[in-house]
Formats: structure tokens, C-alpha cells, sequence
């Protein structure tokens, strides 16, 4: 298993670890007698993690929007020369051409 293979399962796990965390600073932030060590440690924590998720997420994005664009584009591909005969007009469709009266007559 690849490292990015790891990130797309296991970011959205992580990132409600750091959802968590957050919202327990924050209601310790909100006490009347916070302990200023658990919230430094908290503080620093949140500081490094904040940029390392942006960091996994990012590889993790960019491999799976290219797999997705080339898969789609693939698909649409295949679908429009389905559709397509030899002369390269569409087989559903019927060619009708309309003349617009652009005189104002």
C-alpha cells in the first residue's frame, strides 16, 4: 500500500481527530480555571497539525482528482465516438436546418 493509498483512507479520521481537539481548547479556553500546560500542549499540537493535514491533503486530492478527470474524460470520450457515424455526425440526431428571418419582415 502507497503512502497517498494510506492518506485517501485515513484523512477524514485524522481531520476529526483535529476537529476534537479543537473543540476541546476551546471549551478549556472557556473555563474558569484552565490548566495552561494541557492548553500549551493542546496549542502546540493544533500548530503542527494544522499544516501536516493541509500537507496530506493536498497529495491526496491531487492524486484523486486526476484519476477521476481521466476516468470521466475516458467516459466521454467513448461515449461521443459511440454516438458518431463515419462522416462523424451524431447517429441520434436528425440534421434539420433552420433559416432565420433576420430582416425584420
Amino acid at each position: 500500500m502507497s503512502r497517498v493509498d494510506i492518506y485517501n483512507e485515513e484523512y477524514v479520521e485524522l481531520n476529526h481527530a483535529y476537529v476534537e481537539m479543537y473543540k476541546f481548547y476551546n471549551k478549556l479556553l472557556e473555563t474558569n480555571d484552565p490548566d495552561e500546560n494541557v492548553l500549551s500542549v493542546i496549542r502546540e499540537i493544533l500548530l503542527v497539525f494544522n499544516p501536516t493535514l493541509d500537507k496530506i491533503k493536498s497529495e491526496m486530492t491531487i492524486k484523486t482528482r486526476y484519476k477521476e478527470e481521466t476516468e470521466v474524460e475516458s467516459e466521454k470520450v467513448a461515449a461521443v465516438n459511440e454516438n458518431l457515424n463515419a462522416s462523424g455526425f451524431c447517429k441520434k440526431a436528425n440534421p434539420v436546418i433552420y433559416y432565420g428571418n433576420f430582416t425584420g419582415n
